[in-house]
């Protein structure tokens, strides 16, 4: 049981660092050094699920009930530690907690969160005591995403002038000292209150707890965070070092194997040579070699998806359109940022991994994930430019929604579609603006403090999450103006239903027109039949609605399916759905059906057991 209980943990943490790592593919490790990272991880992981810390049942008060909590304590804001970067947690207080905010308890291991006012701090080391060896390997370029990227450079960017990539070339040799006392300040006051979030997990009276506090709040005071932190690594503000790696890595483009330059030029239509080539090399630190270790990598899936022309047509592709797949793996963009940025939505909650597998073999389901980056991407950009001239990067703003996610969805299969979507994405390093996690259940804080040790830290540093639905909405109107936001957040803009069926235009982002509805996936059911089970489904149609209704499989045995109105006995429609092959996806149209009324989609196995999924479009 201990052994089967250790592989289900190892095989969660796989699955939800594989999930972020599709972000930003981090170095290789080596098969040892993966397994006992992991390995270190599951037994805290382990540890805290004795404590009941994890478990479907534990909820955010009852967590703060067994931990040394002050409300009191001064906020962080944006301060970006030298050694972590910046990763934000952001769960609600628990009210009341003031006259009691200490009780005894047994000690956890410290990188288990620490609040601050609300916002979580990770510690990465076990032992409380900071030392300099613990901040080695420095992370050179620490993003911060803000309401705003940083403004255009004076001076228009390009590979024929080489200098205009400089920061000194674009403000000024002034500008760039100022800008290394900044840094300096920052991750000094990030060192300072990393150590005092570490000084917390030990102590035991509530005196001492308070001179932290008081700490906290003066170099809080003093320290000044500008509105807009410029970022490293991008064309106007590069250091003479990085711009020698620019130089190189161009120079071996063109002596390399081609489809090298073709990879780094995949966004050549709306991103200028300058900022592809410093996107390539932010990923691996301006390290030259190490971004054509990426590109080996990257190479053989796009070259096998080239001979399709990434699959510019995907309902001929996959045998079915763009919203189907989207019904089951809900990630649809929508809308664009207030600084230009697109904006992905992704509602893992929904996420179903058993209708994937009716659909279409996992290893064919990559033709999804290269048809949006190589024939919509661009399009999305095109917009954030017009609406922010300013917007030069290749950047999109991606949005978790969390709600109804359980962890037993963590399986191999979620996975196995999850690395699908990682393998595509290293072609295209470094497009993730920011990521905000919304709705996260209150247990998801502590596996993320494992989860982040596990991904790359630049990647981690991006990552906001919020079990606050009320700090998460507040958090996309900073980012989004309401008229871009879904519906389903609150917004003017239409509903994720509705950009999903591709009705909605980029450009026209309305969704009064009744003809919107059209197309919309509304019923969306996936049964799993035992030999001669039945199950059915009901749905309601409208006046004037009129629902296409089709089953997916890849049952060869099959299942006799039929739609009943309410109040009737016999079915108005009726077939067999039998696959043709064993694991060969198959569908069937049942058929159509007229509003208004209430109906009753009905299934029963044939013979064996077997996994139906019923999709209805209005």
């Amino acid at each position: 049981m201990a052994d089967k209980k250790m592989a289900k943990l190892k095989s969660k943490l796989g699955c939800i660092s594989t999930l972020f790592t599709c972000f930003n593919p981090s170095k290789k490790k080596s098969r040892k050094e993966k397994k006992n990272a992991v390995d270190n991880n599951v037994e805290k992981l382990d540890k805290l699920e004795k404590l009941d810390i994890i478990n479907e049942q534990t909820t955010l008060e009852k967590h703060i009930e067994k931990r040394p909590i002050s409300p009191n304590i001064g906020s962080c804001g944006s301060v970006t530690s030298a050694r972590s970067g910046r990763s934000s947690v952001f769960f609600e207080t628990n009210e009341g907690t003031d006259d009691q905010w200490y009780q005894e308890v047994d000690s956890f291991d410290s990188f288990v969160t620490q609040e601050i006012d609300g916002q979580f701090f990770f510690s990465a080391k076990d032992d409380p005591k900071i030392s300099q060896e613990a901040f080695e390997g420095i992370h050179l370029y620490p993003p911060i995403p803000t309401v705003v990227v940083d403004s255009a450079p004076t001076t228009p960017v390009t590979t024929t002038n080489m200098k205009t990539l400089l920061r000194s070339y674009q403000y000024g040799e002034e500008d760039v000292q100022q800008l290394q006392q900044n840094k300096d300040a920052t991750e000094k006051a990030g060192l300072a209150l990393e150590h005092q979030a570490q000084r917390l997990m030990s102590i035991t009276e509530k005196q001492d707890a308070n001179e932290i506090f008081d700490g906290t709040n003066v170099l809080l005071e003093e320290l000044k965070i500008p509105g807009v932190v410029s970022e490293k690594g991008f064309p106007g503000a590069l250091t003479e070092e990085e711009l020698e790696a620019v130089k190189r890595f161009q120079s071996e483009l063109k002596t390399r194997d081609p489809i090298y330059n073709e990879i780094v030029r995949s966004f050549s239509v709306v991103e200028k040579e300058a900022y592809s080539l410093c996107r390539w090399l932010r990923a691996r630190k301006f390290d030259v070699d190490a971004v054509f270790e990426m590109l080996d990598e990257a190479k053989e899936h796009y070259e096998k998806a080239k001979k399709h022309d990434f699959y510019p047509n995907l309902e001929e592709s996959l045998g079915f359109s763009r919203d189907v797949f989207l019904s089951q793996y809900p990630e649809v963009y929508s809308g664009n940022a207030r600084n230009g940025c697109p904006v992905m939505y992704m509602k893992l909650g929904s996420i179903q991994p058993e209708g994937i597998k009716c659909l279409v073999l996992v290893e064919d389901a990559d033709r999804f994930f290269w048809n949006g980056n190589m024939h919509g991407y661009t399009d999305r950009l095109e917009e954030g430019r017009r609406i922010n001239p300013n917007f030069l990067r290749t950047e999109n703003i991606t949005v978790y929604d969390l709600e109804g996610v359980s962890r037993s969805q963590v399986n191999s299969d979620t996975l196995d579609m999850v690395k699908v979507g990682a393998k595509v994405m290293s072609a295209f390093p470094e497009t993730l603006h920011c990521l905000l996690i919304i709705n996260a259940p209150s247990w998801f804080g502590l596996v993320w403090s494992v989860v982040r040790k596990l991904i790359d830290a630049r990647t981690a540093s991006k990552i906001e999450v919020f079990t606050s639905s009320k700090k998460g909405f507040a958090r996309m109107r900073d980012l989004i103006d309401n008229s871009q936001i879904p519906s389903d957040y609150g917004g003017t803009g239409p509903s994720l239903a509705q950009a999903a069926s591709g009705v909605v235009s980029a450009t026209t982002r309305s969704a009064s027109n009744p003809q919107d509805r059209n197309k919309v996936v509304v019923l969306n059911k996936v049964m799993h039949l035992k030999n001669r089970q039945e199950k059915s489904k009901d749905f309601n149609l409208e006046e004037g609605q009129t629902m296409t209704v089709t089953i997916y499989t890849r049952c060869k045995n099959g299942a006799k399916a039929s739609i009943i109105r309410e109040g009737s006995e016999s079915p108005m429609i009726g077939k067999d759905v039998v696959g043709e092959e064993e694991d060969k996806p198959y569908s069937m149209v049942l058929g159509e059906v007229k509003g208004p009324g209430n109906f009753e989609v009905r299934l029963k196995s044939i013979s064996g057991p077997g996994v139906f999924l019923t999709l209805g479009k209005v």
